[in-house]
């Protein structure tokens, strides 16, 4: 696999289609990095970081909020400390209200039936009105694990926040530490991720600006982080940089932080049966991992994110035009959906090379 940076050509070209992308996107400023296993690595930066009277260019290896990717850390790190994934998640957490059949593989891949705080009334007026001021873990399982299940466990698929925050406090309870110390110790330690941690309070400075109108009272645009609890995300949410991830789900894919059985049970798709729309000819879901096995390349495989302030993509294909690729994109803005035209520009030019 070539480790080394890519030919300037051919990082030239990729950095005119992302500045290209750009003049059009529905967002401020853009990071992306790729692990190319035949060309070598690239990272580039477009836009901006901050608006204004003095407008700042987005600089390259920037710290953004990564948003539900950081699931994929927390299935790889559950997979890593060897929980029983047919054990109920009450073996761990024996407080809760929940069926047997909802269990460790169940909440990973989100056919448990667990439903989602974040599909609650009130959970966005929430952090609209107290985006500094969570409300504790105790109201969100009152809120979503003491009543009916969305589904019977294991008979359909939705995707549930409430269920990774499951399996992030299982991980405290097993490991007697907090969900950072432990990903820490587990993942980026070994790989040496030094800019990637778990994030526990409000920034104050580290993250990237990060823009939204989804917490302003008169929906005006605006800079988040500083205003922003990262507990809203009762996920665990990380911050990292686009270099990192890159990093981290290539080691991951390509079974430098798992056993082989442990990745195989990581990409074993369930399908999810919602419409995703021309990018994704068959949506599926393995444990912390989004998975479309028509997708080409020899599938898909990958995470994306989105919360106040960031859209985040992270993907890896094992065999695109003969060779494994990485690719990640973290924007500051709020879109609505990943950058996936993005994606297929700087594909287009990967293919060529």
């Amino acid at each position: 696999m070539a480790d080394g940076m890519m030919d300037p050509r051919l990082t030239g070209a990729l950095q005119r289609q992302l500045d290209h992308w750009q003049r059009f996107a529905p967002c401020l400023g853009c990071n992306v990095a790729v692990i190319d296993g035949r060309h070598g690595v690239w990272s580039g930066a477009a836009g901006w970081r901050d608006p204004g009277d003095s407008d700042v260019p987005m600089p390259a290896g920037a710290r953004f909020y990564i948003y539900s990717i950081t699931k994929t850390f927390v299935a790889a790190h559950l997979l890593q400390r060897g929980l029983a994934l047919d054990n109920p998640i009450t073996a761990y957490l024996p407080h809760l209200a929940l069926p047997d059949g909802v269990t460790i593989r169940r909440l990973l891949n989100h056919t448990a039936g667990v439903p989602s705080y974040t599909d609650l009334a009130d959970y966005g007026p929430a952090v609209r009105q107290n985006p500094g001021q969570p409300w504790s873990v105790d109201a969100v399982i009152e809120r979503c694990c003491g009543g009916p299940l969305d589904f019977p466990p294991g008979e359909g698929w939705r995707y549930s926040n409430t269920g990774y925050m499951l399996l992030a406090q299982a991980i405290e309870t097993v490991s007697g530490r907090s969900l950072a110390d432990a990903i820490a110790d587990g993942i980026l330690t070994p790989l040496g991720l030094n800019r990637t941690c778990v994030a526990e309070t409000v920034d104050r400075g580290q993250v990237t600006p990060g823009y939204t109108r989804q917490l302003s009272l008169d929906e005006a645009m605006i800079d988040v982080i500083p205003i922003y609890h990262p507990g809203w995300c009762f996920t665990g949410l990380m911050v990292s940089t686009v270099d990192e991830v890159a990093q981290f789900l290539t080691a991951l894919m390509q079974g430098r932080l798992l056993e082989p059985p442990q990745v195989a049970a990581m990409v074993t798709a369930v399908e999810t049966g919602v419409a995703a729309g021309p990018f994704f000819p068959r949506p599926c879901y393995g444990l912390g991992l989004m998975i479309d096995p028509e997708w080409g390349s020899g599938g898909l495989f990958g995470h994306g994110g989105e919360g106040p302030g960031a859209t985040t993509w992270a993907m890896y294909l094992p065999d695109f035009h003969g060779r494994p690729l990485t690719l990640v994109a973290f924007c500051n803005t709020t879109m609505g959906a990943p950058p996936l035209y993005l994606v297929k520009d700087l594909l287009r030019i990967l293919a060529a090379a």
